[in-house]
């Protein structure tokens, strides 16, 4: 598990939903679609199930607020620079 600061407080998250966070930061205000994450998250040999990039975003969204994530209907997801973790 790793751990973030979200206001001030600590959040506990899986090494998942850590590097995935970590992916939408380092492209943050930049639409990445669900192909380009998984690519960025997962390895040939990994057995992907059809809806786990939904699951982690939402315990992201779940564990450090709604307003971090954006769903681009259609495209692919994007994490705002105005409601990053301090």
């Amino acid at each position: 598990a790793r751990t973030v600061m979200r206001a001030g407080q600590a959040v506990d998250l899986t090494a998942r939903e850590f590097d995935l966070l970590h992916v939408l930061l380092q492209n943050a205000n930049r639409v990445l679609t669900r192909r380009a994450l998984e690519e960025q998250l997962y390895t040939w040999s990994d057995a992907v199930d059809s809806n786990a990039l939904e699951v982690h975003i939402h315990h992201l969204r779940r564990k450090l607020g709604n307003d971090l994530i954006r769903t681009v209907r259609g495209v692919g997801y994007m994490a705002s620079t105005a409601a990053s973790p301090s």
